[in-house]
């Protein structure tokens, strides 16, 4: 493999996103147009992105970078990274003479050892791209031989890496994927697919990158491959009727207040692979804005009870139900449909506090039936007390009905298990089992809440919060911070609120992940 090369590549893709280099002359065109249309995965970015998408891009890195240059901060963190290596490289040089706006990632055939891949560069200046790949040679300790195929020169090393010009892009991957590469010219492309650009529209314009997983081809080259797999697939279909799913894309966006990171599933139908798809995007629920106010770290999901019940119904009844049911019981005590479907709402759990002393949080269930949920309690609290082989201790706390405690051994402050009208709580502490139950500011109603509700947008609702200040500050108190962690600092300092969101469209689930600039 051309050494070289391919670490400025990987270089250029993880901070090119970011406004690298001058903004260029043009897109040299879409790297998706010579990937194969049943690759199983794509990834696109712009490397040298252009008008609005390179200033909100330098604005977000010049942020994070502490900088007022940060393209000019980003050549020289990549000459830097060039220097290192020792093979003369420059970006100036050796890439900003050729380099186009986009470069594309395919891979397939991941039921081999080894899948098939290929790494796709736009090319302004396919002269000036040549000589750079020419370069790239000889500070390369590997070894090439030349060969050609339709038409097209390209060199493979004794790894049996390939790497040369088609049309205007350089290409390097294994050489399988270098002939399929360039059999998409006149062959059936990604481009072209309307599986592909139908899902990627659901994806924002100005995205910096976008990622594309297509499971389907990846399923029935798995499935032919195994006969056993095959059969055992069928008996689930029903189930997680994962062939009937859509592809998953994604897209990475920035600019001045903050990063995001989207995810859409496609094609999603209904029953329990729906229900996993809802609990794993981060649906909203009322009990997160309901947590305490002064929480720094926080999730809540919606419906667990409910959820859980319909997953375990459609999973456990292919493998006998009834009878898994009846070994939890014996096991544990507990009922599934009365002591845990019966009553769990929306579950959520939160974290506060800036030192040892102050540090606590809860695990915060909500009831949809308190008298179901104080049998549940009671049973829990004696299966836990026998498994830890402490009886936990009956403890007042304010708000609760029933409380009970007990203190591991070394911890500062007792686990507390309480329960009051609509919750029961696991909690780190009395005071936090207390504002777990009832507090007197909600996470919802500050400012931390409010930044994540802006930049999630499109009507989601936070799942998740982690303030990165407060984080910050919890470190300093816990006297954790060290050399590196001081080097780092400057940079964590620039990020405030990271938050995540999701919510169903018909078919479509859709999710964010995101964090705001200081």
């Amino acid at each position: 493999m051309i050494r070289a090369s391919a670490l400025l590549l990987c270089a250029v893709i993880a901070v090119g996103t970011a406004g690298c280099g001058d903004s260029g002359s043009g897109g040299a065109g879409d790297p998706a147009s010579l990937v194969p249309a049943g690759a199983a995965f794509y990834l696109e970015a712009a490397v040298r992105p252009e008008g609005d998408r390179r200033e909100d891009a330098l604005t977000a890195a010049g942020k994070i970078m502490r900088t007022d240059d940060p393209a000019a901060k980003l050549r020289e963190l990549i000459d830097k990274g060039l220097a290192e290596e020792g093979d003369g490289l420059t970006w100036e040089r050796d890439f900003a003479s050729w380099l186009g706006e986009d470069a594309g990632v395919w891979a397939t055939d991941f039921q081999r050892e080894e899948p098939s891949f290929a790494v796709i560069v736009a090319a302004e200046d396919t002269d000036a791209a040549k000589a750079a790949l020419a370069r790239f040679e000889r500070t390369s300790d590997s070894t090439y031989t030349a060969r050609s195929y339709d038409g097209i020169s390209y060199k493979v090393d004794e790894d049996g890496v390939a790497h040369g010009l088609i049309e205007d892009f350089a290409v390097l991957g294994d050489e399988t994927a270098f002939k399929r590469t360039a059999d998409a010219r006149d062959g059936d492309k990604l481009a072209d697919s309307d599986r592909y650009e139908d899902a990627i529209d659901e994806l924002d314009d100005d995205r910096l990158g976008h990622y594309y997983v297509d499971l389907e081809p990846v399923i029935d080259a798995a499935l032919k491959a195994d006969p056993d797999a095959a059969q055992g697939f069928q008996q689930f279909k029903s189930l997680l009727p994962l062939d009937k799913l859509g592809p998953i894309t994604g897209a990475f966006t920035a600019d001045g207040d903050g990063l995001a990171l989207d995810t859409v599933l496609t094609g999603v139908p209904e029953g329990p692979f729906r229900d996993i798809a809802e609990l794993s995007s981060g649906g909203a629920s009322d009990l997160m804005g309901d947590l305490p106010g002064d929480s720094w770290a926080a999730f809540a999901t919606p419906k667990l009870g409910e959820s859980a019940q319909s997953l375990f119904s459609a999973f456990a009844g292919a493998l006998g139900g009834a009878a898994v049911a009846a070994q939890v019981k014996q096991a544990t005590g507990l009922d599934l449909q009365q002591d845990v479907f019966s009553w769990i709402g929306d579950v959520g759990a939160f974290v506060r506090g800036d030192d040892m002393e102050t540090l606590d949080g809860a695990l915060v269930i909500s009831s949809t039936d308190d008298v179901r949920a104080a049998t549940a309690f009671t049973k829990l609290v004696g299966l836990i007390g026998k498994q830890t082989g402490a009886a936990p201790q009956p403890v007042q706390v304010g708000g609760a009905e029933a409380a009970f405690a007990l203190s591991p051994p070394d911890a500062l402050k007792q686990v507390v298990l309480a329960r009051g009208e609509g919750r029961v709580v696991a909690a780190y502490g009395k005071e936090a089992a207390a504002i777990a139950l009832a507090s007197d500011s909600q996470l919802g109603d500050g400012d931390d809440f409010e930044a994540a509700e802006e930049i999630l947008g499109d009507g989601m609702e936070p799942s998740s919060l982690l303030s990165i200040p407060d984080a910050i500050a919890l470190a300093d108190g816990l006297a954790a911070t060290d050399a590196d962690f001081d080097k780092a600092r400057p940079y964590l300092e620039a990020f405030g609120v990271v938050t995540s969101g999701g919510k169903v469209d018909d078919d479509r689930v859709r999710s964010r992940v995101a964090v705001t600039l200081k």
